[in-house]
């Protein structure tokens, strides 16, 4: 790609930006969809260029983005004729809720996998935006600066004012050149990054755009990872059918939610629309949907009414029976949907290899979860232990959490179709070997019978800290902010004891992110500096959020959340 082509391309990016910050209604309207997905097209171009930069394939299209493999066919056996094919919401990579996730073990837990859906994946936000959008400033501005240098230059008599223009001209292109190498990845690429360094065959398709309910909101990316010595992508038929213009071959799209295809238009009602992707393994060939349910509908009255009418045929979730209820309404409504598509598909294709997965924040002893599943003949729910984290060690009841909570993760597909799929496994990571793994890297408590009521002050500057107090707000703007959100109360009460031992583990790690982070580079007024934003803050949260509250009981297991999910992977083996 040309220099040119690249500022040209840059500056169309921040002309659809513009145009998208002055219309801040979230729609799913073909306009919006046009307008969302060429500024997503864009900033895949970018990374295209300034981060993957030919080292493997990556392809910018409008039904999807596609990073290929670095390299395939590496193994000198065979491939099985077995996948592994895995759910995972992966929490927000890239964002304050993830400041401390370790993506190389979040590699080695989906690299036991074939294809994972990752859930709950975000562009670039917060500081990483900032650092980004400067950097791409420079890029485009530093040739007429230069020119406006030299010129300025012309007109100097005095030799040693030439030379301090000589130097400011020098720095100007050298730290140009520089920026380049700052242009910042966003999580779900950092995601990739790892896993291509245990198998270079891992590939991901992402959805073409960010999809949330309502203007404020977190929009999520879905994207299929997937190793492709294991798996290839194929054409889809439905995809085929809704393809645009550059859409690239058709197999990965939204599904389709309006009354041309439904017979309903639903489009509005989903908080994220479930993304597709059809692939082969062998001789066979199968389609699979992901996405994240809504959790809190945020519709009006007459728009609940609406989305009851033409998903149920009722005006309330009241006259529907056992299960349902105002607060899990327009999650069944969502799933229900999904099925209805499903059956449509099946239909209208002749296809009946198609399994829909998902964080659908609904538990499988539901009553209400038969009547859903009709909607979809033959339909499975499969996935019934919990796979979702507890932060707390104890339940109200003083029962032992486990560390684990509910079960909102599952699959759902007709088991006559995939005959050789099995009911599917949650990997619990405190019952696996990774756990070993993280307990030599993360762990500092050690319980004590007795030790209660201490308190300890875990270095909060409250003036910060509560601002930026919304640690489960769904709000972009509290998501992107970069100082890790406090978890009331401030200071707290110790159950258990910080050791030599674990205060030694603590300060090692946390002298070590303090190199990394001060490793990071940025570009202020034009020129590269080091990037010191607040680091002794983020070193303190560090210590607060990963360490310090594993001696507490109310927080026993949230390190876990905050190195790798809130969510535990759930996968089913499948012979084809």
């Amino acid at each position: 790609m040309t220099k040119f082509y690249l500022i040209s391309l840059l500056l169309f990016s921040s002309v659809v930006n513009a145009d998208i910050a002055a219309n801040p209604t979230i729609s799913k309207s073909l306009e919006d969809d046009a307008a969302k997905i060429a500024e997503s097209k864009a900033r895949c171009e970018v990374i295209s260029t300034l981060i993957v930069n030919k080292e493997y394939p990556l392809d910018c299209y409008t039904n999807y983005n596609h990073y290929g493999p670095t390299k395939k066919s590496f193994r000198a056996t065979p491939v099985s004729n077995t996948l592994k094919i895995a759910n995972y919401n992966l929490l927000h990579p890239g964002t304050s809720k993830a400041l401390f996730k370790d993506y190389g073990l979040v590699a080695k837990i989906m690299n036991r996998y074939d294809i994972v859906a990752g859930l709950e994946l975000l562009g670039t936000v917060g500081k990483d935006q900032v650092n980004n959008q400067a950097v791409l400033d420079l890029i485009q501005s530093s040739a007429e600066k230069v020119e406006k240098l030299r010129q300025q230059k012309a007109k100097l008599k005095d030799a040693v004012k030439i030379k301090e223009m000589d130097k400011k001209i020098a720095k100007l292109i050298n730290d140009t050149r520089a920026a380049y190498d700052f242009y910042r990845a966003p999580g779900y690429l950092r995601v990739l990054q790892e896993l291509k360094k245990l198998d270079p065959s891992w590939s991901l398709i992402l959805s073409p755009r960010g999809d949330a309910a309502v203007s404020g909101s977190v929009e999520e990316l879905v994207g299929f990872y997937y190793k492709a010595d294991y798996a290839s992508p194929v054409a889809n038929p439905h995809c085929k059918e809704v393809m645009g213009s550059d859409a690239g071959t058709p197999f990965a799209c939204f599904i389709t939610l309006t009354e041309e295809f439904m017979g309903k238009d639903v489009v509005q009602h989903f908080s994220r629309r479930p993304f597709m992707v059809s692939f082969k393994a062998g001789n066979s060939k199968f389609t699979l949907l992901s996405s994240h349910v809504v959790f809190t509908y945020s519709g009006d009255e007459e728009a609940e009414k609406d989305l009851m009418m033409k998903t149920f045929g009722v005006e309330t979730y009241k006259s529907l029976g056992t299960g349902i209820n105002g607060a899990n309404f327009a999650r069944f409504a969502e799933v229900k949907n999904t099925l209805d598509f499903m059956s449509s598909y099946k239909k209208r294709y002749k296809d009946d290899k198609i399994m829909y997965m998902g964080d659908t924040n609904l538990v499988s002893n539901n009553a209400f979860w038969p009547e859903i599943l009709k909607a979809y003949p033959g339909a499975e729910l499969l996935i019934k232990e919990p796979s979702t984290l507890s932060p707390a060690k104890f339940m109200s009841n003083k029962k032992e959490t486990n560390g684990v909570a509910n079960d909102y993760d599952h699959f759902i597909l007709d088991k006559k179709a995939f005959p050789g799929c099995d009911d599917g496994e949650v990997f619990n990571y405190y019952k696996e070997g990774i756990y070993k793994e993280i307990e030599n890297k993360y762990i500092i408590r050690q319980e004590v019978v007795g030790l209660k009521n201490k308190d300890f002050d875990l270095f909060v500057d409250h003036d910060v800290e509560s601002i930026l107090n919304a640690n489960d707000n769904d709000d972009q703007s509290v998501l992107d902010g970069d100082i890790p959100p406090v978890d009331d109360p401030a200071t707290i009460k110790l159950e258990y004891p910080l050791t030599p031992a674990g205060q030694s583990k603590m300060d090692k790690f946390a002298a070590g992110f303090e190199k990394y982070l001060g490793q990071f580079k940025t570009v202020k007024r034009d020129e590269v500096v080091v990037d010191d934003f607040q680091i002794k803050e983020r070193i303190e949260g560090l210590k607060r959020r990963v360490f310090l509250r594993q001696l507490t009981n109310p927080y026993y297991y949230r390190f876990m959340q905050e190195i790798l999910s809130d969510h535990l992977p759930v996968a089913i083996n499948c012979k084809f």
